[in-house]
């Protein structure tokens, strides 16, 4: 299974989690909703971050009611896409392995929706010894992916039980000022969180700006125009369509960005 991010679903995500980020050695996770696709694809278009996450207790977790009523007046505004998926932030002191697998409240939460659904995971951390003015990179990282089942009777916080479900799935990784981050996707298949693989058209695009030295950042708003465009192409069901468009894409972003 795939989830692909578009428009700017991934940006959005980004610059909720670090407006959440907590002050050293607190814990302050954020809370959105992803709207797009879902059917035999799985399309993330619009996000909508909704704020922290409510405190999580050793055998508690955020109340089904709770997200049911968001998701509810939610639809209302958006009756013509599909929920697709929910994420939250894991922002850390210093970066580990396994910083964005789920818990075992994550797990119990997935739970407790009681429907399909994917739920990704922003882990993040904001580095002071990195450059503050750093500029925005997009990378994908291939790692191994695992299927996740809950640990009865033990508290929120701790891995949960794990298997191995391949050695070549794709997540989102990268950087912007003195945050590095990582992003992965899970699916709820009523009995465990599922990696999934990830696919953005921001993280092309940005991969494609920074190999022909295009600084996003200082492109004028004439760009926003071609920007779209090529965002657009790079998209999963464009892409062969529209390939032949992109170089003159980049060329024009190119002409524009010279001043």
């Amino acid at each position: 299974m795939r989830l692909e991010l578009i428009n700017n679903t991934l940006t959005t995500m980004l610059l909720d989690c670090i407006s959440h980020y907590p002050k050293r050695g607190q814990q302050k996770e954020c809370f959105g909703l992803i709207f797009g696709e879902q059917n035999e694809k799985s399309i993330g278009e619009y996000t909508f971050p909704i704020g922290n996450v409510i405190e999580k207790t050793a055998d508690g977790v955020m109340p089904d009611e709770y997200v049911n009523s968001i998701l509810r007046e939610s639809r209302k505004l958006v009756m013509t896409s599909d929920f697709v998926a929910y994420y939250h932030s894991h922002p850390y002191d210093e970066v580990f392995d396994s910083w964005a697998d789920p818990s075992v409240g994550d797990v119990r939460f997935a739970q407790s929706i009681g429907e399909n659904h994917i739920q990704i995971i922003f882990a993040i951390v904001k580095n002071e010894a990195e450059d503050s003015n750093a500029n925005l990179q997009f990378e994908y990282a291939t790692d191994t992916q695992y299927r996740f089942f809950d640990k009865k009777g033990k508290h929120t916080d701790i891995p949960p039980k794990h298997e191995l479900k391949s050695e070549n799935g794709q997540i989102i990784t990268g950087y912007y000022k003195d945050y590095d981050f990582q992003v992965r996707a899970y699916f709820w298949t009523e009995q465990a969180l599922e990696e999934v693989q990830l696919y953005s058209s921001e993280v092309e695009m940005n991969l494609l700006l920074h190999q022909n030295n295009i600084l996003l950042e200082q492109l004028p708003k004439d760009a926003m125009y071609y920007l779209k465009k090529l965002e657009y192409s790079l998209r999963l069901a464009n892409k062969d369509k529209y390939k032949e468009k992109i170089p003159y894409l980049i060329e024009k972003l190119k002409s524009v960005g010279v001043k």
